[in-house]
């Protein structure tokens, strides 16, 4: 040890003071050429022979000093400190090239830095909260159709909760809305969004309050007299102004006045985004089965693996199906982590992404090593001397390399950059409906980590290649000729060729895939809609449920509710204010945006004169048709100006006392009544015994329920012809309204916006402003995530292209100067401007083949890695490959003008002077 600790003193000190342990290693081997001169000397030579023998047998001093250097250890830091001066130095003085290749290699390494940085943030490294790897979500899922998955309902939770022994804890939420006022007279009420949740739900993460504190198992209970409220921090700034003193305070929600017992902080974002507060909710021994609208969030145990709670849930939901078959038969359990719960959407949006930038990186290497080999072959003369002077080839290719890496470090921090703005573009992808928003994505230390080691590993993928090349040459050749371009064997650029056709061929991959992205976007935002949403007003209109639903006891296993007139009357009454706001041309109404609603409602259809029983398979083997259900207004259909295939709209006539009617798309009624007129047909809704059958008036277009998929069955229902009474979980169905103006001609929609806000709040001075907005902005909001997307890998797909393109026009600028000498005597012989242009022109349509027929190749087999993306558009769509494929080829071309501009310039006395 001690001697181990001597050596690596020794080789600090040779490094710290390199000057002054040289003068001493001289002054040792002086000393020792001295002593053995005078020992030959006693031996009776005379001092030259005595001088001249010490040689002899000591050998070259100056060999011996550099073998005692070497003995040290740490030359190879001393060569390397050396390479690396004298390859800043070349860096600086070629600024065109090192510009050009560092931007190649600082978008490719900063665009992978940010995707992969996004990646191993949300997908790798989990939650940032204590035990993340034991958090879980639980949902249900038809056996069916296993990937659409549904929440939870209460018995179901209840289960989990009481038979399982996997958890350590377990809770459930759901969404609730509310009016909220101070609880102080002439404050403001506004509209909110808030969760009902068990207790542990606000502690499950180990995030603890920013202020006071959250709920305790006693406040959940019908019994407690605590009226508690836990607000979210965005609530408290803006509702509250950030008072310090709000723990205690009173507030009127929903008309009942509660307390304020504690603020969480800004970091509690995991949950579903716009939530302003939590209030208790109470699940008890045997709660009533309902709809699967509850979230469930749980801990495991310790040792306890996902795979294990899967298995068990499995029986629970097995033993549910024999226990309560109507609610529960044809349904299991699906157990994931929490992160993928929350983030797991995003993980194939990063993983086309992350392709995408590769490709990037590819390219700008590619990019690279083809600027390399051309400077390398430009730069023979230069190495043949320093091979001349001593230097071995292993010396050159460090050399080489060291100048590879220092120009991919200097990409690399132009990577950072890149990095950052990569970053703030993920972060403003619109989010899927109920997801948490992307706030955790950030340069850490695991990021810059990978960053340095995409860096250093790029450097060394450009640079080996080039540098073994320039180091594979006969000196005594090169130092004999009088320029780079002199030896015919100089003008091979067989590998820059090749480098360029690989550039091409993967930027056309890119472009292809962003091509049929972009192509199926632009599909879904110009599918026919079957009505104009251009210059349409949305206002969102809601009746508390509780002001006109009245439990009244159980139907199929299910709460049963009265329902008061209150409510369509309230509606009415909104209605008749809209309609008479200056200068609206129609208003209608519907219980749920026309396309892209969060929930849509699905009820199950009994036909008259069929023998159709079950939503899914029933005794006798037969199916019940289901159609997804909207109440309307009369005039909706006009307002949306969608047009009637058969029969009529609903009028002021249709009520509650007249025969009850209904009208449908045309899908159910070519589903329903295939081949038949469905006008006068007869349905019944399942809901409950005081529903009738509607007879159905009209067919209209088909409205597409979502941006994509094929068109569902839809029945539109009067809100006037209701029953009085209804089953959970649609009750609350009645008191919703979505109000869709259309602005007559002249008035545009903002104007529209301002008097429908002040006319639903001259209805109730009491009731908080309703959400307004236009429907254009509705549907955006509905692409939005897509949008992004797309947004995100054209950007990369042009950046690829942009690089092809710098490529091409650099190995077809070398080309040119390489065959300066040629095109000289070509010039001089009578080559007229047609065959200059063709001498070049072979090689970059050589090269732009062979890239195109890679990349084609390439495409077919990889777009398809993209099928679930697309809508409207196959991954192998002709037209979007042939568009895509003539762009690449014109970009290419393009490339190429310069390049054969110049050598139609080349004077023949100048090139052939030097001859």
């Amino acid at each position: 040890m001690l001697r181990l600790f001597r050596v690596w003193r020794l080789r600090l000190r040779s490094l710290v003071r390199r000057d002054a342990v040289d003068t001493e290693l001289h002054r040792e081997l002086s000393f020792h050429f001295d002593e053995l001169v005078a020992e030959k000397i006693e031996q009776g030579l005379s001092p030259a022979e005595a001088g001249q023998a010490a040689h002899r047998e000591l050998g070259n001093i100056a060999a011996l000093e550099e073998s005692c250097r070497d003995q040290r250890g740490v030359n190879w830091l001393l060569d390397l400190q050396q390479d690396v001066v004298y390859g800043l130095r070349m860096l600086r003085k070629h600024s065109g090239f090192t510009t050009m290749a560092a931007t190649s290699l600082a978008l490719g390494i900063g665009a992978n830095a940010a995707v992969l940085g996004a990646f191993d943030a949300l997908i790798v490294q989990g939650l940032p909260v204590p035990h993340a790897d034991r958090l879980v979500a639980i949902q249900r899922v038809p056996l069916d159709n296993p990937s659409r998955l549904a929440g939870n309902s209460l018995p179901d939770y209840a289960a989990y909760r009481d038979r399982s022994r996997a958890f350590d804890l377990i809770d459930a939420s759901i969404k609730w809305e509310g009016d909220v006022a101070d609880d102080e007279p002439g404050t403001r009420p506004e509209r909110t969004r808030g969760q009902l949740v068990t207790p542990g739900w606000l502690s499950s993460l180990g995030i603890e309050p920013l202020q006071g504190r959250v709920f305790t198992a006693g406040e959940s209970e019908p019994s407690s007299p605590a009226r508690v409220v836990v607000i979210s921090h965005g609530f408290w700034q803006r509702r509250f102004g950030a008072d310090p003193a709000i723990v205690n305070r009173q507030i009127r929600l929903q008309g009942a006045t509660r307390t304020i017992i504690g603020v969480m902080p800004a970091d509690f974002r995991y949950q579903e985004p716009g939530i302003d507060y939590w209030l208790p909710l109470y699940v008890g021994p045997q709660p009533e089965p309902g709809a699967r609208l509850f979230g469930v969030r749980a801990r495991l145990k310790p040792g306890v693996s996902v795979a294990q709670v899967q298995a068990e849930l499995d029986a629970i939901a097995a033993d549910l199906a024999v226990e309560a078959p109507g609610h529960n038969k044809g349904w299991g359990v699906r157990v994931r982590p929490l992160n993928d719960f929350l983030f797991g959407w995003i993980r194939e949006p990063l993983l086309t992404l992350e392709a995408a930038v590769a490709l990037v990186l590819l390219i700008g290497c590619a990019n690279v090593a083809a600027l390399l080999l051309s400077r390398a072959s430009v730069r023979q003369r230069e190495v043949a001397l320093r091979v001349a002077l001593g230097a071995g080839r292993g010396r050159i290719i460090r050399q080489l390399l060291t100048e590879s890496v220092l120009l991919a470090m200097i990409g690399g921090a132009g990577g950072v950059v890149i990095a950052l703005l990569g970053q703030q573009a993920l972060l403003a992808m619109t989010t899927p409906p109920g997801a948490p928003p992307l706030t955790a994505i950030g340069l850490n230390m695991r990021v810059i980590g990978l960053l340095a080691v995409l860096t250093v590993g790029t450097g060394l993928a450009c640079g080996v290649v080039p540098g073994i090349r320039g180091a594979r040459f006969d000196p005594i050749d090169s130092l004999r000729e009088p320029g780079p371009a002199a030896t015919p064997g100089r003008r091979r650029i067989f590998p820059q060729s090749v480098l360029v056709s690989v550039q091409l061929a993967l930027a056309l991959v890119l472009l292809i895939g962003s091509g049929l992205l972009l192509n199926s976007l632009i599909r879904q935002m110009q599918r026919d809609l079957s009505f104009d949403p251009a210059g349409l007003v949305r206002v969102d209109f809601g009746v508390p449920a509780a002001s006109y639903a009245r439990r009244i006891g159980t139907h199929n296993g299910f709460p049963y509710f009265e329902i008061a007139p209150s409510a369509s009357q309230t509606i009415e009454r909104a209605l008749t204010r809209l309609r008479g706001t200056p200068g609206v041309a129609a208003v209608g109404g519907i219980s749920a945006p026309p396309v892209d609603a969060f929930v849509l409602t699905t009820m199950e259809v009994t036909l008259e004169g069929s023998n159709s029983r079950g939503a899914g398979s029933s005794t006798n083997g037969t199916t019940r048709p289901a159609a997804t259900y909207f109440l309307v207004t009369p005039h909706l259909f006009p307002t949306l100006r969608t047009q009637f295939v058969h029969g009529r709209d609903f009028s002021d006539r249709d009520t509650a006392t007249t025969p009850w009617v209904a009208i449908v798309n045309e899908t159910c009624a070519r589903r329903f009544w295939p081949g038949e007129n469905p006008i006068g047909k007869r349905l019944r809704l399942d809901t409950v015994p005081e529903e009738q059958p509607r007879e159905v008036i009209g067919v209209v277009r088909d409205i597409p329920t979502r941006h994509t998929g094929d068109p569902q069955p839809v029945v539109y229902a009067s809100y006037l012809q209701q029953p009085s009474r209804y089953r959970a979980p649609w009750a609350g169905l009645f008191g919703q309204m979505l109000f869709i103006i259309r602005p007559a001609a002249g008035a545009g929609p903002s104007a529209v916006m301002a008097d429908a806000r002040s006319a639903i709040a001259g209805l109730d001075a009491t009731r908080p402003l309703v959400n307004v907005s236009t429907m254009e902005s509705h549907m955006r909001a509905a692409t939005g995530e897509f949008r992004s997307f797309v947004w995100l890998v054209s950007v990369f797909a042009m950046v690829a292209a942009l690089l092809a393109a710098i490529g091409t026009y650099g190995v077809m600028a070398y080309t040119v100067s390489q065959r300066t000498r040629e095109i000289g005597i070509r010039r001089a012989l009578g080559a007229g401007p047609r065959e200059i242009v063709t001498l070049v022109g072979r090689r970059a349509l050589a090269c732009v083949a062979a890239g195109l027929i890679a990349g084609l190749a390439s495409a077919l087999a990889l777009t398809r890695l993209i099928a679930a993306r697309l809508w409207g558009v196959t991954p192998t769509d002709p037209v979007t490959f042939a568009g895509v494929s003539i762009l690449l080829v014109a970009i290419a071309l393009a490339a190429c003008v310069l390049p054969a501009r110049r050598a139609l310039s080349v004077d023949p006395t100048l090139a052939l002077r030097n001859d």
